[in-house]
C-alpha cells in the first residue's frame, strides 16, 4: 500500500495504478471524434488559406464563374481572357513584415522568479535552463512563424515534448510549431484562456521508417505496423515545388503523399469514477479507481495504521489516517492512431503537469467566433488591385500620339514616305497648302486622357484605408512626416500607433508565457542529471549555471514565469549605468565587466584574471591588449554598445 500512497504530490498526479489497461487495439469512436473536430474547422482552414494567398501568394486566385463557359476559373484567368493584365500591388506583406520586425525587436526572454526569496538562486537556475532550451530550439524563429500563423489564421499552436530529435542527434526538451492546417480541437471554445479545451491533436505525415522507429518497439509490433500501412517506399525522394500544395489539400483519413504514412495524434480529457484519497500523515494525495478492491486496499491500510497507532498509545483524536471520498477523476489520455483506428501507442499523460503537451492560442476569439487579422483588409487589397488594373487598361486602350494627316496635302509624297519623314530626325515634309489653310489643319497629333479623373484619388483612398484598418500606419512604419509637422505631434503619433497593435502583442505574449510555463515544468521533470549551462552569459552567477535537478524538482508551485528585457536599448542603458558606477568608483573594473554586455568584456576580464594568476605565481604579467583598452574607452565614452 505504501508503495504508491507515500509519494510526493507531483507523483500522485501521475499515479498510473488502477488506470485502464493499455492494450493496443482499435479506437474507432475516438478517431471519429477527432474527425468531427477536424471537419468543424474546415471554414477556419479555408480562411487561413485565403489569407496566406493574399499575404504571400496569388492575389487573383479567388475562383469566379466564367460567363461564357459557366465553369469556375481564377480571377486572374478571367482578366487575361478579357484582354487585360492582372496587376497587383501587395500591401499586406509589408504590414506583416512590420509586425514581424516589431516582434523580433521586442522579444524578451523568460525569467523564473522564486516567490520565496530564500530560493532566489533556484529561480535563476531555472531561468538559465529555460533560456538554454530557447536557444537550442531557435525559439525566436518559431515565435515569428507562430505570429504569422496567428495573423493569417487567428490560431497558433506549439507542441512541447522530451525525446530524441533526429535533426539534432540528441535527447532534450524540444518545441515544435504545429501547422494550423494539421491541427484540430473541439470548436465549442469560449474561454480566451483555452481552459475549455477537451480534445486536441494533429495530423502527422511521416515515412514508414519513422513510424517503425517511433512505435515498433518489438519485432511483433513492427510486423503489425507493416500490416497496417503496407511495406511502402522508404527510398522515395520528394521533389515537388515548395508551394504549400500538401497543406492546401489535406484530408483527415489519407496522407498528403503516397509515400507517407498518416499518424493521428489525439488527446482527450476523459473521466472515470474514482476514490480521491488524502494521506493526512504526509500530505500526499491521489486517485484510485472506484472498485471494491480499491476500497478494501484503503480500509486495510487505515486498519494497519490504526493498529500501529494504538500500540504506540496515540488517541483517536490524534490519529492521522487516509481519508478518501467518491469523486469523478478527470485526466488527459493520448492515442497515436492510424487512419483505420489502429492504436499505435496510448496512455495517460506522462507529464507532471497532468495536461496535454500542446499550447494553443486563438486571437481574436469573441463569443466563440474565431477572427482573422488579415481577412479584415482583404477587400481593400482587392480594391487596390482592381483600381491599378483598371488604370492600366485605360492607359493601354486610350489614344497616345495619334497623327492625323490631310491626305490631299501631300500629293508629291506617298503615305509611307510621310510616316518615315515624320518619325525621322531632321525629316522634311512637302506640303501643298490651300489658300487660307494653316499647317495645323494639315498635320495634327492627338493624346487623350490616360485615366478617369477620380481613379488616382480612389487608389490613394484605398491605400490610406488599408493602413488605418490594419493599425500599421505611416508613423508606425517609420515614414518621414509631412513638412511642417511638429516634433511633439509626430512623437505622439508614433506612441499612439503602437496602441493599435497592443492587443495583438499582449495576446502573443500570453501565448509565450503559457508555453514557457509548460516548458519549465517539462524541464523539471526530464532533466535528471547535473549539467552546466553556459548559455546564460553574464546575466547569472556560476552557481545558477549549474542545473541541479534535486533542488528544483520540488519547486513547481514556488516558481512563476515572467519576462526580462533583452533588447539593444536595454543593454545600452545597463552599460551606461555600469560605466557611471565605475567612474564614480562604486564598483571595480571586474564587477563592471562581469555585468556588462560589451562584446569584448569577457576577453578583458579573462586577461585581468590571467594577469592576477601570473602575479600570484611570481611570473611577469602579460598585460591587457591595447586594442581592447581603446575599445573600452571609446565605447564607454559615447555609450554605444553592440548586441551580443
Amino acid at each position: 500500500m505504501n508503495k504508491f500512497l507515500n509519494k510526493n504530490v507531483k507523483a500522485a498526479h501521475c499515479d498510473k495504478s488502477g488506470t485502464l489497461p493499455v492494450e493496443k487495439g482499435s479506437a474507432i469512436d475516438f478517431l471519429n471524434e477527432c474527425a468531427a473536430c477536424w471537419n468543424a474547422l474546415d471554414e477556419a482552414r479555408r480562411k487561413l488559406r485565403r489569407s496566406l494567398m493574399y499575404s504571400y501568394g496569388d492575389q487573383w486566385g479567388d475562383y469566379v464563374r466564367d460567363p461564357d463557359t459557366q465553369n469556375y476559373i481564377t480571377e486572374g484567368e478571367l482578366i487575361k481572357k478579357n484582354g487585360k493584365v492582372p496587376l497587383k500591388n501587395n500591401m499586406i506583406a509589408p504590414i506583416l513584415s512590420n509586425i514581424d520586425g516589431q516582434l523580433r525587436q521586442n522579444l524578451m526572454r523568460p525569467v523564473c522568479v522564486a516567490r520565496d526569496r530564500t530560493h532566489a538562486t533556484l529561480g535563476e537556475m531555472m531561468s538559465v535552463a529555460v533560456e538554454y532550451v530557447h536557444d537550442i530550439n531557435e525559439i525566436e524563429e518559431l515565435d515569428s512563424d507562430s505570429m504569422r500563423m496567428l495573423l493569417n489564421g487567428g490560431m497558433t499552436a506549439q507542441r512541447i515534448e522530451y525525446g530524441k530529435n533526429p535533426g539534432k542527434g540528441k535527447s532534450d526538451v524540444w518545441v515544435y510549431n504545429v501547422n494550423p492546417s494539421r491541427l484540430f480541437f473541439n470548436t465549442n471554445l469560449e474561454d480566451v484562456r483555452m481552459w475549455d479545451v477537451t480534445c486536441i491533436g494533429e495530423l502527422i505525415d511521416i515515412p514508414l521508417d519513422d513510424v517503425l522507429a517511433h512505435f515498433g518497439t518489438t519485432p511483433e509490433e513492427k510486423e503489425r505496423i507493416k500490416d497496417i500501412y503496407g511495406e511502402g517506399d522508404g527510398n522515395h525522394l520528394y521533389s515537388g515545388a515548395m508551394q504549400g500544395d500538401e497543406c492546401d489539400n489535406l484530408a483527415f483519413y489519407s496522407a498528403s503523399r503516397n509515400d507517407l504514412c498518416r499518424v493521428i495524434l489525439g488527446w482527450k480529457l476523459e473521466s472515470r469514477d474514482a476514490y480521491c484519497w488524502n494521506d493526512t500523515l504526509n500530505g500526499t494525495w491521489g486517485y484510485l479507481p472506484y472498485t471494491p478492491e480499491s476500497k478494501f486496499l484503503l480500509d486495510t491500510a487505515n486498519g494497519q495504521r490504526r493498529a500501529a497507532a494504538t500500540e504506540r498509545g496515540i488517541s483517536d483524536d490524534d490519529f492521522l489516517g487516509i481519508e478518501y471520498d467518491y469523486t469523478t477523476e478527470r485526466y488527459w489520455y493520448y492515442r497515436y492512431m492510424s487512419p483505420y483506428g489502429d492504436v499505435l501507442k496510448e496512455g495517460r499523460s506522462p507529464y507532471w503537469h497532468g495536461e496535454h503537451n500542446y499550447v494553443l492560442h486563438l486571437y481574436p476569439l469573441v463569443q466563440g467566433k474565431l477572427g482573422n487579422y488579415v481577412e479584415q483588409f482583404i477587400d481593400q487589397q482587392r480594391a487596390i488591385n482592381r483600381t491599378a488594373t483598371l488604370i492600366d487598361f485605360i492607359r493601354g486602350t486610350s489614344s497616345k500620339g495619334v497623327l492625323v494627316v490631310d491626305d490631299d496635302a501631300f500629293e508629291s509624297m506617298s503615305r509611307d514616305e510621310v510616316i518615315d519623314e515624320y518619325v525621322r530626325y531632321n525629316g522634311v515634309l512637302f506640303v501643298k497648302l490651300k489658300p487660307g489653310q494653316s499647317i495645323d489643319g494639315v498635320v495634327r497629333q492627338y493624346n487623350s486622357g490616360a485615366a478617369v479623373a477620380g481613379d488616382f484619388e480612389l487608389l490613394n483612398l484605398q491605400l490610406r484605408l488599408i493602413n488605418e484598418i490594419s493599425g500599421v500606419n505611416s508613423a508606425m512604419q517609420g515614414q518621414a512626416p509631412k513638412a511642417g509637422t511638429p516634433a511633439s505631434l509626430y512623437a505622439q503619433q508614433v506612441q499612439h500607433s503602437s496602441l493599435n497593435m497592443r492587443g495583438l502583442f499582449d495576446a502573443f505574449r500570453t501565448f509565450r508565457r503559457r508555453r514557457d510555463i509548460k516548458l519549465m515544468k517539462t524541464i523539471q521533470q526530464y532533466y535528471n542529471d547535473n549539467r552546466y549551462l553556459e548559455i546564460a552569459g553574464n546575466d547569472y552567477n556560476d552557481e545558477a549555471k549549474w542545473y541541479t535537478p534535486q533542488k528544483v524538482q520540488n519547486m513547481e508551485f514556488d516558481l512563476t514565469v515572467t519576462e526580462g528585457y533583452n533588447t539593444p536599448a536595454y543593454q545600452m542603458l545597463a552599460n551606461d549605468f555600469l560605466m557611471e558606477l565605475f567612474r564614480a568608483q562604486v564598483v571595480d573594473v571586474k564587477t563592471m565587466l562581469e555585468n556588462s554586455s560589451y562584446p569584448f568584456a569577457k576577453r578583458i576580464l579573462e586577461a585581468i584574471k590571467r594577469n592576477e594568476e601570473q602575479a600570484a605565481n611570481g611570473a611577469p604579467m602579460s598585460g591587457i591588449p591595447p586594442e581592447l583598452l581603446s575599445q573600452l574607452a571609446n565605447q564607454g565614452g559615447n555609450g554605444h554598445t553592440e548586441n551580443v
